[in-house]
């Protein structure tokens, strides 16, 4: 039998209780909903209600994104970095995370800041990643998110990134709106198919994948995936729009829809 991909969902703005049934896994959003800085109380509760969901939580995205932490550029802070990293990786082994997602966009580059130096201080903060990543044995997925201000904004920059590290365990996520931001062929995902440790899909203006007029690049994608081989995530990440009008946003409807929509997708690709 063909490998298949599953589906996820990042559930930022639907929160848990607005997800239909059928999805495959969650995304938790870390930095944005689970900080590291809160207190093990605080987790403690938040743990509970997210494995209360009865879905495993196999990947993570938003590592730092909080209280202004950066890997580069003149605010990094690295003894809050070291206590921000132990913590989120602890956490997130007790989830049962598979992939941790590390956006770009905390690798910034100013305009006025040495470039090398940037690259000295991701070097430092992925391999302090990677010390934490491989006592849980979870993978960081570092992902290019087409920013010309940071680091890595392509996706076969982020694998040149990942490489040099000389870390086993950093690979890279891939994201489309970000391929399709710098108009980056979908074929550089399958140079190095070791590499793509997890994937994001949005429709048009950044809304639920079902929105717009995406499903040729749709099927692209998960035909490359599926002539990779790929088996790990692809989550709808995305702000959520009501395809029913008005204001109000029924969450279990869009993502029941999102999801049916989805599959329909994927069985094309790989035969129902």
């Amino acid at each position: 039998m063909v490998k298949q991909f599953k589906y996820g969902i990042v559930f930022d703005g639907s929160g848990l209780e607005g997800i239909s049934p059928g999805w495959e896994f969650l995304e938790m959003p870390l930095g944005y909903m689970y900080s590291p800085m809160e207190s093990n109380y605080i987790w403690e509760k938040k743990k509970s209600k997210l494995l209360s969901k009865d879905l495993p939580v196999i990947a993570s995205s938003h590592f730092l994104q909080d209280f202004g932490l950066v890997a580069t550029g003149p605010g990094v802070d690295r003894e809050q970095l070291e206590f921000y990293t132990k913590r989120a990786f602890k956490r997130l082994s007790q989830v049962g995370v598979k992939a941790a997602g590390c956006y770009g966009g905390h690798f910034p580059v100013p305009a006025d800041f040495s470039k090398t130096k940037a690259m000295d201080q991701a070097i430092w903060f992925i391999n302090m990643m990677a010390d934490e990543a491989e006592k849980y044995n979870i993978p960081i997925a570092l992902e290019p998110m087409a920013n010309l201000d940071t680091l890595f904004p392509r996706y076969l920059e982020g694998i040149e990134l990942a490489r040099e590290s000389g870390r086993e365990i950093v690979r890279v996520m891939a994201d489309l709106n970000y391929f399709i931001a710098l108009d980056q062929p979908l074929e550089h995902i399958a140079r190095y198919p070791e590499y793509c440790m997890h994937c994001h899909i949005q429709g048009d203006g950044g809304a639920q994948p079902n929105v717009g007029n995406r499903e040729e690049i749709f099927i692209k994608l998960f035909s490359i995936f599926r002539d990779m081989g790929y088996d790990r995530g692809v989550s709808a990440a995305c702000p959520w729009i009501s395809t029913k009008g008005g204001d109000e946003i029924d969450y279990k409807y869009e993502t029941a829809e999102t999801l049916r929509y989805l599959q329909e997708l994927r069985d094309r690709v790989y035969g129902s």
